[in-house]
This record gives structure tokens, sequence and C-alpha cells, in this order.
């Protein structure tokens, strides 16, 4: 409680400074203020369809993929400096086509545009197209360029209504709750800027999103276009190679032209072994007749028309075999196959007639032979089985030729496989990669609609209204601030001096710095206001202050007010005159003695004082005995004297500052004092405030009514009435 009465009091000591200082704040604020800027506001919502929207890929949302992170990639679009950087220019273009110094517009107010008008070089004014604001802004963004002295790329660094940070700063882009629909607003001194800053963004970035979405997305189907085309050129290219090389191999059906080599080949290989077991056949039997017939077979042999014959049958035999063998292999045969086929046999029987009369001729008569067998029955079967070896010799040359033929063919169908195999696994490969390619053509394809339908789903539901009434300014916050600041400061300077302070001044620093108790205060003198009850106040304290002493004051022993201070002029003297009078006038009896009159500072009969009586030996044991000392920081004290002493009673004033040396002093008499009169040390304040006194005697006069309310409010009286010393 005392420390929030000090506060109070603290507060009440400072309120000039509390009122002057924050007053004048205010005054420098307000005239600071009187011409601030009025602000605009103006918003556009726009629905998106992002979360809730119909999406053709089967993804959630319209653009597929995460629809909180497509609205994000959005608004974080509009943004963007590239954004930003168009709006300006188009913005600043619009401004200077059609600004007009003399009234206010849609666009730009006159005061505004006047400042611009002035500012803007006349090369930058040649830049402006009255009759095309894209050709406008064409030509500003053909012309700036990162330079200091470029005036378009200062203007888009620090201009306040076309620099791209500004505009950033003042722009604020939101979702809705979660929703489809974000909110752009923006916030400018000029109501035209306001509105045509956010008309032209809301163009802008729709078509930023649009050529960010479509152009990766057409990137990547020219990119799909090209594959798919690059690959079906090598896939045509693959099966027209494979359609020549069919053709140049005359191969219609390779599975099956093989199946039936393989078939010509078993039956070959049938025959072939049918015709050795038939030569193997004959040739024994012919072995066997030729042992029987002995020189006859010889005979026949050596006759030069058998040879000849037999030749002949030779030679027909392997042409009808031939023959026949063509007509195996390739079909039947044509006409004049067929013709030359009949005619050979004809040929054939004929010669083989021949053969037969020759033989009979040169074997004529009918001989037995060596075992008694007749010899012409031999005879036939031999030259039969002579005509079958010829026949069989023939058919197994054709047969010979046959395999070479089909050998032949081995050799010529074993590649082609292997061939036909690696092509039709590239056009496999080729055409799996062109199937892949395709899908991916078709995604991108699909991709890009459904992004088209994204775009097309940006849509102004509430576009920028132009702001007619500006938003309520924030001058009262700034002048109550200014005035709050400057109050705080101001409390917080005398505060930290308060602090530092070792000015005794009242009852609480005193304890505070000397750990000391207070006894009371004596107010200094008033020359103005109060000076007429001076001695008012000076009784009140001075009885206050006998009230304090006289109850330490016992019966039958001799009590002593040792006054004691650390240097000069703190107003001892006066205490001792006016307590020895007072105490007088109520009864009392009194002795006052003082240094340099009743005794010397440096006699040692005072340094070595045992007691009283060593300084005043005729003092009665009755008598109150006030003794002024010599100031301790130039003299010492015999301890003997400071323990007698009833009370100690160390005077000082209230409106000096507490030295180190002081304080050393007061340590010293501390130490002096024995266990029995610790406590017997008190402080005085003199030349004191009036409310360092009025914690002591009360409150002082005049007791006028605001100083009544002043006092009760100073001792929390909050809701007190009463008032007796009301004048």
């Amino acid at each position: 409680m005392d420390l929030f009465r000090y506060i109070v009091r603290f507060l009440y000591k400072i309120r000039w400074y509390l009122v002057i200082f924050p007053m004048i704040a205010l005054i420098i604020a307000w005239f600071s203020t009187r011409h601030m800027d009025r602000v605009y506001d103006t918003n556009a919502t726009i629905y998106t369809g992002m979360i809730t929207g119909y999406n053709i890929e089967g993804g959630v949302g319209v653009a597929g993929g995460n629809p909180q992170t497509n609205i994000n990639n959005l608004m974080l679009i509009i943004t963007t400096e590239t954004t930003i950087n168009e709006v300006s220019l188009r913005l600043f273009a619009r401004c200077m086509m059609y600004g007009n110094p003399n009234k206010d517009n849609n666009y730009i107010s006159a005061e505004h545009f006047r400042e611009l008008d002035a500012q803007v070089p006349a090369e930058v004014k040649a830049l402006i197209n009255r009759n095309s604001e894209s050709a406008s802004y064409a030509n500003l963004k053909a012309y700036v360029k990162p330079s200091q002295d470029n005036y378009i790329f200062g203007l888009l660094n620090y201009h306040p209504y076309f620099g791209v940070n500004q505009i950033t700063s003042r722009l604020k882009v939101v979702q809705l709750n979660n929703s489809d629909i974000i909110d752009i607003g923006y916030s400018a001194n000029d109501a035209g800027i306001a509105y045509n800053t956010l008309d032209i963004l809301n163009e802008v970035f729709a078509r930023q999103y649009q050529l960010i979405r479509f152009g990766e997305t057409n990137n990547v189907i020219k990119f799909f276009e090209r594959e798919v085309a690059r690959l079906y050129r090598i896939l045509t290219g693959a099966e027209d190679d494979l359609i020549r090389y069919n053709v140049s191999k005359r191969i219609i059906n390779y599975g099956e032209q093989t199946k039936q080599l393989s078939g010509l080949e078993a039956q070959q290989q049938n025959f072939r072994n049918d015709q050795l077991m038939e030569y193997t056949t004959s040739k024994a039997i012919l072995d066997y007749l030729e042992r029987h017939l002995g020189d006859r077979a010889k005979v026949i042999r050596a006759n030069q028309s058998f040879t000849n014959e037999i030749k002949d049958i030779s030679r027909l035999q392997s042409r009808i075999s031939n023959l026949r063998l063509m007509s195996g292999e390739g079909g039947d045969l044509n006409n004049e196959a067929q013709e030359e086929l009949s005619k050979a046999q004809k040929e054939l029987q004929a010669t083989t007639q021949r053969v037969r009369k020759l033989t009979h001729d040169i074997e004529a008569g009918s001989y037995s032979t060596e075992t008694g067998v007749k010899a012409q029955p031999m005879i036939d079967k031999w030259l039969d089985q002579m005509l079958t070896m010829e026949k069989v010799k023939a058919q197994m040359s054709a047969t010979d030729i046959m395999q070479q033929n089909l050998d032949r063919q081995y050799l010529f169908y074993s590649p082609i496989g292997a061939t036909l195999d690696r092509k039709a696994r590239h056009i496999g490969f080729v055409e799996g990669n062109y199937m892949e390619m395709l899908k991916a053509l078709n995604a991108a394809r699909l991709r890009q609609k459904n992004l088209q339908m994204s775009t097309a789903t940006l849509r102004v539901l509430n576009p920028p209204m132009f702001p007619l009434n500006a938003q309520p300014t924030n001058r009262i916050m700034i002048l109550l601030g200014a005035f709050l600041l400057t109050f705080m400061l101001t409390a917080l300077y005398f505060f930290i001096i308060e602090l530092l302070d070792r000015t005794l001044r009242d009852r609480m620093r005193s304890e505070r710095i000397t750990k000391v108790p207070v006894m009371g205060c004596f107010p200094r003198e008033s020359n103005l206001r109060y000076r007429r009850f001076n001695k008012t106040i000076a009784d009140m304290s001075l009885r206050q202050l006998s009230k304090a002493l006289l109850p330490h004051f016992k019966e039958g022993q001799q009590n002593v007010l040792n006054l004691i201070s650390t240097d000069s002029g703190n107003g001892r003297s006066y205490l001792a005159q006016e307590l020895e009078n007072y105490w007088i006038s109520i009864g009392l009896q009194v002795r006052r003695l003082t240094y340099d009159e009743d005794f010397l500072a440096e006699d040692s009969k005072f340094i070595m004082a045992n007691g009283i009586k060593d300084l005043c030996p005729d003092i009665l044991p009755d008598e109150i005995a006030i003794i002024e000392y010599p100031n301790l920081n130039d003299n010492s004290i015999a301890p003997a004297l400071l323990n007698m002493g009833t009370v100690n009673l160390m005077v000082t004033r209230a409106n000096r500052t507490w030295k180190d040396v002081d304080q050393k002093a007061l340590k010293e008499v501390e130490a002096m004092l024995d266990e029995d009169h610790k406590n017997t040390l008190y402080m005085y304040l003199t030349e004191a405030s009036r409310y360092a006194v009025e914690e002591f005697v009360g409150q002082l006069p005049p007791y006028t009514k605001f100083n009544n309310f002043v006092y009760r409010m100073s001792q929390l009286g909050l809701t007190a009435t009463e008032n007796n010393k009301a004048l």
C-alpha cells in the first residue's frame, strides 16, 4: 500500500510535466496530420471453381491435383512481380492518357495528376499513344531498362502508385472460408488509382494464369506431337521395309512355306529310302542271275547295240523322273510338259521293246543254263532287273537333284526367318513406343481441355466498384498515440530519475536509502502561496516531533536527546532551541548543550567523555538534556555519549543528496551503538515538502475544498465524505 501511495504521490508531483509535454506532442501531431491523406478501398470477388468444379480428368477440382494448392498458386500468381509489373505499366499509361489537370475523373484526381505530369519527362510522354492503351503499354515496356537514368525503371521501384513493391504491400488476396472464391482488395489515397489498379489486375492475372498453365501444356503437346509423328514415320518405314523384303524374297507366308519345305524334305527322305531299298534288291537279284547265266550275260552286255539302248533307257528314265519331280514340286504340269512326259514314256516303252527284242536275238535258241535251267526265262528276268536298276538310278539321280534343291531352299529360308523376327521385333518396339506416345498425347490434350475449363471458370463475381467514400483515417489514433507515448516517456524519464536520485526528500526515500527509520519532517518556509501558514505548519511539525520523542523518555533516569548531523546547515540548532522553548512552555525541565558553547569539539573532555556529567557536571537527573554535537564528517563523538542518549536523532535536510561520506558516517554511528541502544537511532528531515510533512502531521492548512479533496485522494479516501476542516 505504501508503494502504491508513493507512486501516486510521484505522479502527482510531476503532474504538470505529464500534462504540458503530452499536450505539446498532441498539438504537434495535430498540425502534422491536418493534411493527412484519405484512404480509398475497393474489392473484387473472383470465383475459381478449383475445389467444387467439374474435372474431366476424374480428379478433385477443375484443375486436377490438390485443389487448395491450385488456389494458393493462383493467389501467388496475382502477387508475382511479373503480374504487378504489367499492372503498373498499364496503370501509368491509363493515367497519362485520361488524366485531367483541372478536374477529378475516374482515373486519377486532378491534384495527383498535376504532380505526376510535372515529374514525367517529355520523352516518356511521347511514348503515350492517346488512342491505344495496348500500344502505350508496348512502348513503355520496350522503353524500360534496368538503369538509374531510366525514368520508367525508377517509377516501378519507388513511386507510391506505380511502384511494384508499393502495389504489392497494399494488395490483399484472401480465400474466403476455404471456398472456391478469393477476394482481392486494394487501397490508395486516390479513388481512381485504387479502382483502376484492381480493374487492370483482374484482366492481367487471368491472362498470366492462362499463359502459365497453357504454356507448359502446349509445350508438352507439341513435344508429344513431334514424337508421335517421328515414331509414325519410323513405324511406316519399318513396315514398308518388311513389305519390300518379303517381295524381294518372295515370301507370302513364311510359316506355311517353311512347313511345306519341311514336308517335302520328309517325303524326299522316304522316297530316297524306298529307292535305296529297291536298288539294293535289284542289284542282289541281278548279281544272282548273272552268276547263273555266266558268259551269256557278259555277251549281252558286250553288245554295242544293247549298251546304246540301255543308255537311251537310262536317259529316258531320268527325263521322266525329272518331269515327275517337277510335277511333285510345282503341282500339275502345263500342257507342253504333259506332252513331253507322254512322249518320253512312249519312247521308253519303244526302247524297252527294242532291248527285249535285241536280247532275244542275241540269245537265239533255248539253251539251258549251267545248272540245267532254261536260259530264256532267266535272261528275261535279268533284263527286267537291268531295266529296273536303270530306272532306280534315274530316279536316284533325280532325287539327288531334288535334295540339292531342298538344300538350297533351306539355305535361302534360314536367314529369312531371323531377319523377319528382327524386323518384327523392331516394328513391335516402334509400335509400342508409338502407342505410348499416342496415349500421352491424348492425355495431354485432355489436360489442355481441362485447363481450358478451369480458366473459363475464373469469373469476376463482384467487379471492383469506384470508391466514393474514403475510409475513416487513423488520425485520432495517431493523436492519442502521440499523447500517450509522450505521457509514458515523460513518466519513464522522471521515474528513472526517481530511481537514480539519492535526494532523501521524504520518509520512504530516506528509509530506502539510509535504512534508518524517520521520526518526522520539518517543512521549509513557503515564499508565496502558503507563506501566511508557515508559523502554523512549523508549530504542527514541532509538536509532532515532541509527541514522537516524549514516549521514549522515562522517569527516574537521565533522558538525553542527541542531535547529530553529518555536516552543517541542517537545522539542528533551530530544532534544539524550538524544542527547548516548547518543552519549557509545557513545564518540562530542559537543559540544552551546544558544541563550541558548552563544550569544545576538540576538547579531550569531550573526546574522552564517559557520560553527560563530563559535559555538564551540574545537570540535574530530572532534566532533559538536548545535546547538539558537531558535524560527524569533521569530528568524532565518544561512543559513551551516543550510548547514553535516550534518542539519537540524525538531523538532515530533505532536499540534500545523501552522499557516500554521509552513509559512511551513519554506519560508524550505528557501529558505536551497543545492543541496548541500536533502536535509539532515528532520522529527522528538515526543509521537507508539504506532502512529506503531511505524512506525519496530517493535512496542512489551508483547508480548502480542493486541498481537502487532494489530501483525501492521497490517502486513498475514494469514497470518504468527512471534511470537518473545510473553510
